[in-house]
Parts: structure tokens; C-alpha cells; sequence
């Protein structure tokens, strides 16, 4: 098979895969968006607070 007839049947095989793709709802979206916001949030107060408490530690031991 030569390059050009690989190039086609991959470009032939990519569109069909892009025809399979289901994109989320509106809903769906903003709820997964938001979820992801909610964990970034918690996951930086924690490492915020763990922080403070190394530091604290760091300085009582010096």
C-alpha cells in the first residue's frame, strides 16, 4: 500500500470515528464544569492549609 492510499484510508478512518462522537448536553457540561471547579477549590484550600502546617513545623524545628 503506498503512502498516498494509507493517508486516505486514515483520513476516511478518522472521519468515521468523528462521526461517533457524542458531545454532552448543555446540562451535562455545566455540571461536570462545575464539578471540576468545586474540586479545584477544595484541592487548593487543603493544599493551602497543609502548607501552613509544614511551614509551622518547619519553623519550630529550626
Amino acid at each position: 500500500m503506498s503512502r498516498i492510499a494509507a493517508a486516505q484510508k486514515f483520513m476516511r478512518e478518522v472521519k468515521a470515528e468523528a462521526k461517533k462522537v457524542v458531545w454532552p448536553e448543555r446540562k451535562e457540561a455545566l455540571q461536570a464544569t462545575l464539578m471540576v471547579l468545586v474540586m479545584v477549590v477544595f484541592v487548593a484550600m487543603f493544599l493551602w492549609v497543609v502548607d501552613g502546617i509544614l511551614g509551622w513545623l518547619v519553623q519550630k524545628v529550626i
